[in-house]
């Protein structure tokens, strides 16, 4: 067990009520990772109160999910010890209408991105696949002989490791990944093929979405870009136009012929004067996770995003200025 570990066992076994959050919009394994969190502290911390708090549940069925409390806001609680994980700090899990972000509470990071951002928290990242892969390997290492497998942790760790590996094909994933994943799979096995379907799934309302941000492709040599505007948000409903993105960055942003990387811009539909912007990126031709960080953010080499936040209203095309100026400094 290294220092980092023992500082966190230490923390835990200080701690009466601990709260477990993630991103927003969590993804499959922001969910995975908070519930595997939670199901390790019942188990071998059972004097712990132990909550999660998210503002929506999985779009399918997974292991202990309704153990998720699912909240309106998110704000400082009477929680002695706050444990974020799959985020590298506390302001990606909030938005403006949150307060948990102000919180003088003790915070652990439990994160995988390759993006460490030094905010003087415990910080537990060893750039692994993903944050179930981390959490795993974590309580693996605090609890010795004492680790077991249970058929919900080796089904969630799967979810997680799945979702974040996109079926193991990102160069996130390692030898420990693999090894990890097939002891999950021999002690509880699930069907990889049904999880990628549900997981693909998006709703009819989001094709509409789909096509408009097709028509507004732009591409620049071997990079595209698309957007969601201002006025879309008033007519088109947030989990349509998340639902739309997600599949435009995974299926298609790459996969034109001759294009090889990319972002999309969208503006917040929760607080005013921020944007969002997403990369994705090809091994041997860009490196996004450099130009995410120049605008504020961060993530992994090939798949990043920013949140850009400014003092007044700006329109989109200012927006997609300011995110080329940033690519200029980095292509």
């Amino acid at each position: 067990m290294n220092n980092k570990h023992k500082q966190l066992k230490k923390k835990i076994e200080k701690a009466k009520k601990i709260l477990i959050v993630s991103h927003r919009g969590p993804d499959m394994d922001a969910f995975s990772s908070m519930l595997l969190t939670k199901e390790f502290l019942n188990i071998y911390f059972p004097s712990k109160e132990v909550v999660i708090k998210a503002k929506q549940l999985p779009s399918f069925n997974i292991p202990r999910m309704h153990d998720i409390t699912v909240v309106e806001t998110l704000d400082e609680g009477d929680e002695d010890l706050i444990i974020v994980v799959d985020a590298g700090e506390i302001r990606l899990v909030c938005d403006e209408r949150d307060s948990l972000d102000k919180t003088s509470k003790d915070i652990v990071i439990i994160d995988h991105h390759q993006t460490v951002i030094d905010n003087g928290y415990l910080i537990i990242n060893d750039n692994r696949s993903s944050a179930a892969e981390q959490v795993i390997y974590t309580f693996k290492e605090i609890l010795g002989k004492r680790f077991k497998l249970t058929d919900e942790i080796a089904q969630l760790g799967q979810y997680g490791i799945n979702a974040d590996t996109g079926r193991f094909l990102y160069e996130t994933t390692t030898p420990d990944t693999l090894r990890l994943y097939a002891d999950l799979y021999e002690f509880s096995p699930i069907d990889l093929e049904e999880v990628t379907y549900k997981v693909n799934k998006f709703p009819k309302e989001s094709t509409e979405v789909i096509a408009k941000l097709l028509e507004r492709i732009e591409i620049d040599g071997d990079m595209m870009y698309t957007y969601v505007d201002l006025d879309d948000i008033e007519r088109w409903k947030d989990p349509y136009i998340g639902s739309a993105i997600m599949f435009f960055k995974n299926n298609i942003l790459r996969y034109i012929q001759g294009i090889h990387w990319g972002f999309v811009v969208e503006p917040s539909t929760k607080e005013k004067n921020v944007w969002y912007v997403t990369f994705r990126g090809t091994k041997g031709y860009q490196r996004v996770d450099r130009i995410a960080e120049e605008l504020g953010g961060g993530g992994h080499m090939y798949a990043s995003g920013a949140k850009i936040v400014y003092n007044e209203p700006k329109t989109l095309d200012y927006v997609i200025k300011d995110v080329r100026e940033a690519i200029k400094k980095h292509i």
